[in-house]
């Protein structure tokens, strides 16, 4: 069985506890804050993936001319696993900012100490903190697969129009060759006027 420590609580003093409220405040501005930087993000991100690759497919590989489609399936599929990382990061941080006012709460009223706070404060970011860097990791593999698509498309709808270029030549050569008639002497005869 595991043991627990037991810390002494101790009384706080009337500036102490006008700057755990001040504290407490400030969590409430933050996590404010943050809910709207999130919404943001959000939109951003998935308002600017798709636009990205809608021009793509329009404007310089059309979608019937691409090749390696799974690898920009793989890339979409990484950015909405970010997403979904994000949202889960996001609500444990706002839980995580629930929970600090309560337990702010709790210190002020004596029912924990400092330390018990620290220690489940550490918890719940280190927990957060993992899953903000899957995303960045997922986020940077997913553009970076995004990125070898886009430019593997680009050089294979370049060397198409090279090679469509060069049978559409050859085509012509060959028809011209074709069709060439065999001039006649015209036996008419020039008269100058005078």
């Amino acid at each position: 069985m595991a043991k627990t420590k037991k810390y002494k609580i101790n009384e706080l003093t009337a500036e102490q506890l006008a700057g755990w409220e001040e504290y407490r405040q400030a969590l409430y501005i933050q996590k404010s804050k943050s809910d709207d930087l999130f919404e943001k993000a959000i939109t951003f991100i998935t308002s600017g993936a798709l636009g990205l690759t809608l021009t793509f497919h329009d404007k310089i590989v059309p979608v019937e001319d691409a090749v390696f489609v799974i690898i920009i399936a793989l890339g979409w599929s990484l950015l909405v696993a970010t997403l979904f990382i994000n949202l889960v990061s996001h609500y444990r941080s706002s839980k995580s900012t629930d929970d600090s006012i309560d337990e702010i709460d709790k210190i002020m009223e004596y029912k924990i100490t400092y330390p018990v706070f620290h220690q489940n404060l550490s918890k719940r970011n280190k927990t957060i903190e993992n899953l903000n860097k899957a995303s960045i990791v997922l986020l940077g593999v997913g553009l970076l697969l995004i990125i070898i698509y886009v430019s593997i498309n680009i050089h294979y709808g370049k060397a198409r129009q090279v090679e469509t270029t060069v049978e559409t030549t050859r085509a012509a050569t060959s028809s011209n060759t074709k069709s060439k008639s065999e001039r006649t002497n015209d036996t008419t005869t020039y008269v100058p006027i005078k």
